[in-house]
């Protein structure tokens, strides 16, 4: 299944990446690749199976590596885990 979100926060010094799904969730992952990530960018790919993934920013065809540590999260627990 391919999601769509908004990338609300990135700790370059962990690699990781928060991201809100269009239906108002979060998802979590681990940024595993060097392309470049910023806040407010858009991504589409699967967002809800823990494990390797690729997500495209549909603009660009830009494609980021990451591991995805969880889904359907709260903002609660996002800001635990993004300090």
């Amino acid at each position: 299944m391919t999601d769509q979100a908004v990338v609300t926060a990135f700790k370059p010094a962990s690699g990781r990446v928060a991201l809100r799904v269009e239906d108002g969730s979060f998802v979590l992952a681990e940024q595993t690749d060097a392309s470049p990530i910023r806040e407010g960018l858009i991504l589409t790919g699967p967002m809800r199976e823990f494990g390797p993934e690729v997500w495209v920013e549909p603009q660009s065809q830009t494609a980021y590596e990451v591991f995805v540590l969880g889904w359907d999260l709260s903002q609660e627990a996002i800001d635990l885990e993004m300090p």
